[in-house]
Formats: C-alpha cells, sequence, structure tokens
C-alpha cells in the first residue's frame, strides 16, 4: 500500500512540474509544423534542382571563368541542400506526445529555424562575392558601356538580385530575432520551478 501511494506521489509531482501549457494545442501546432516543413522541403529540393538544371546549362554554354562559376554554384547549391536537411534533423517528430516533449521539439525546431536563417545569411554573401569577383572584368567601365548588351544584363540583375538579396537579408535577420524570443519564451516553460 506505501508503495501505491509512492507511485501517486511521484506521479503527482510529475504532473504539477510539467509546464502550464495547452497539450492539445501544443499537439496541433507541432503537427501544422511538420506538414509546413514538409511543404519547404519539397519546395527546396524543386528550387535546388531547378538551380542544378540552370548551372548545368549555364556549364555547357559559357568557357573559362564563367564555366568554373557554373561549376562552384552547382558544388555550392548541392552542399547547402545537404546543410538544409542535416540541420533539421531530430526536427521532424516529438519524442513522445507530453508536454515537455512537445515543447522540446519547439525549441529544437527553433534553434534549427536560427542556424538555417544563418546558413542563408552566409550563403547569400559567399555566392555574392564568388559573383562579383568572377564578373570582375565586365564590371569595367570600359566594358559594358562600349556593349549595350553586357550594359542591359548589368542592369538587369543589379535591379533583380539587388532587392532580392536585400530582403533575403533583412527577412533572415528578423527570423533570427523571432526564433531566439520563442527559444526564451520555450525555455521558461522548460525551467524547473524552483518551489
Amino acid at each position: 500500500m506505501s508503495g501505491q501511494g509512492n507511485d501517486w506521489s511521484e506521479w503527482g509531482e510529475l504532473w504539477r512540474d510539467q509546464p502550464a501549457v495547452d497539450v492539445s494545442q501544443l499537439a496541433r501546432a507541432a503537427s501544422r509544423k511538420r506538414w509546413r516543413m514538409r511543404v519547404i522541403v519539397a519546395l527546396e529540393l524543386l528550387m535546388s534542382a531547378v538551380a542544378c538544371a540552370q548551372c548545368l546549362r549555364f556549364m555547357s554554354i559559357t568557357t573559362g571563368r564563367w564555366q568554373v562559376w557554373s561549376i562552384a554554384t552547382l558544388v555550392f547549391m548541392l552542399v547547402l541542400q545537404w546543410l538544409y536537411l542535416h540541420v533539421r534533423r531530430g526536427t521532424w517528430q516529438a519524442s513522445g506526445d507530453d508536454v515537455r516533449s512537445l515543447l522540446q521539439l519547439s525549441l529544437q525546431r527553433a534553434v534549427a529555424g536560427v542556424r538555417l536563417a544563418r546558413i542563408n545569411l552566409w550563403s547569400t554573401a559567399v555566392w555574392v562575392v564568388l559573383t562579383v569577383l568572377v564578373s570582375v572584368p565586365e564590371l569595367e567601365p570600359s566594358r559594358w558601356q562600349a556593349d549595350p548588351k553586357l550594359k542591359w544584363t548589368l542592369v538587369l540583375q543589379c535591379a533583380v538580385n539587388g532587392p532580392l538579396i536585400l530582403a533575403i537579408i533583412v527577412f533572415c535577420l528578423w527570423y533570427i530575432r523571432r526564433q531566439r524570443a520563442r527559444i526564451a519564451r520555450i525555455g521558461e516553460l522548460l525551467r524547473p520551478d524552483p518551489t
């Protein structure tokens, strides 16, 4: 009888130690996030496949340093996709259905989100630097001022890629800030009550 009483008191302590969170809402949010992750990964894989196809096409129609740039970009895209999948490891499903497991999953997803945003920031910077270094000869004013087609290509690239790169940077910084706030909130919920 006393052994049974101890079990009940241990269960009571475990129940009181669980964070005050709506379990069903947390489970629904985790499930929705898993579906969103699947869609995002599918889109990433599709965009990576398109980018790799573009690199292969560009590799076949160029020579010299632009061909090297195509090969480097292709390898870069494959490594980047591997990193995206690697960072998401362990973030697909909770280890259990209890509050602590679901909160731990949310925490792992937020940490992975910060890592993915940092990877995007660094990869964008590396790709821009690589592209600018390869295109230095075309960027000389004497070269593009004499060639209207090259001038139009440079203007188009700056007009399209400039705002896109800026948007990526702003979004990643905002997302990191948002995920850090989420990490702090979840950390508070997971912290054991000192009483």
